[in-house]
């Protein structure tokens, strides 16, 4: 009976909560801060193009035109690489670890700051519905802004390499695209946990990222965080692209008997897990929703 009045109520709540959730998220200063922020290698992109507009080689190819540097190398290979590590230490490991916390603060904690969720709690509303509607709509906002932050970087930091370089590294931003994707999953359900159970979820979701993410991802325990599978996505995509990728340049390794052994996740296996995180820290977080004293 609980699950068909969840569903009965959900074509009622979802679609305002979700659009309350998202005007609040879109509007907060702080977001555009960090889309500022995340814009910035846009900047150097354009500075180059202009820059070394002149020491580009051009040939053309079947009618497209093939653009070179000054030694002869291919501009988009080049300037994949840039994209690759901007994306990948700029967006993905700083940027939107930054966004889920601040959205699940914005999402979960905020209701405590305004009243609103002790009136929710007096409802027939259960906690998993309050805390759940709630996460997707942050990640349908975090997931957007890092994906159209992607396309737009992509875009200007590739556009040394014309039209025909832009088309021919297309899977490498597919390729991010993806793995913000799960990212968003992953840390939002994380984060939202920590919201329902901490009066400081912005603080103690810092120290969270700092401890656990940035120091014990380096370490023989890596496979207990987020930052190893999402490295594994990406890893594993950029090797089935033919570039030429190792597990080590990912820290997807470690010593085992004196040798170096690779432990990079299947891609497959490494979205299930980031999916299951995402949704059993939301229930966890339910649960934490349900318990916690105003």
């Amino acid at each position: 009976m609980e699950i068909t009045a969840i569903f009965s109520r959900s074509k009622n709540l979802f679609p305002p909560i979700m659009k309350d959730c998202s005007q609040r998220l879109l509007i907060n200063p702080l977001t555009w801060i960090l889309i500022a922020i995340m814009m910035l290698p846009c900047l150097l992109g354009l500075w180059g193009y202009y820059e070394f507009a002149e020491d580009r080689q051009i040939e053309e190819v079947g009618g497209e035109k093939i653009y070179y540097n000054e030694n002869g190398e291919l501009m988009h290979e080049n300037l994949r690489e840039f994209f690759m590590t901007f994306s990948s230490l700029f967006i993905i490991k700083f940027i939107g670890v930054l966004l889920a916390i601040m959205f699940s603060s914005e999402l979960i904690n905020e209701e405590f700051n305004r009243k609103t969720m002790q009136v929710l709690r007096t409802t027939p509303i259960m906690p998993l519905e309050i805390i759940f509607y709630r996460y997707i709509a942050g990640v349908f906002c975090m997931f957007g802004i890092l994906a159209l932050s992607s396309i737009v970087m992509y875009v200007i930091l590739m556009m040394g390499a014309g039209i025909h370089g832009i088309i021919e590294e297309f899977e490498v931003l597919w390729l991010v695209i993806k793995t913000v994707l799960f990212e968003s999953v992953a840390y939002l359900g994380i984060f939202c946990l920590i919201s329902a159970y901490f009066e400081r979820p912005f603080l103690l979701g810092i120290v969270y990222w700092i401890i656990w993410e940035m120091i014990v991802s380096g370490t023989q325990y890596q496979q207990i965080t987020v930052s190893h599978y999402l490295e594994s996505i990406l890893f594993d995509g950029l090797k089935n692209i033919g570039l030429s990728v190792t597990a080590e340049d990912y820290g997807l390794t470690k010593i085992v008997n004196n040798e170096v052994v690779n432990i990079a996740t299947e891609p497959i296996t490494a979205m299930l897990v980031l999916i299951g995180i995402g949704l059993g820290t939301v229930i966890w977080g339910a649960r934490g929703l349900g318990n916690r004293q105003f």
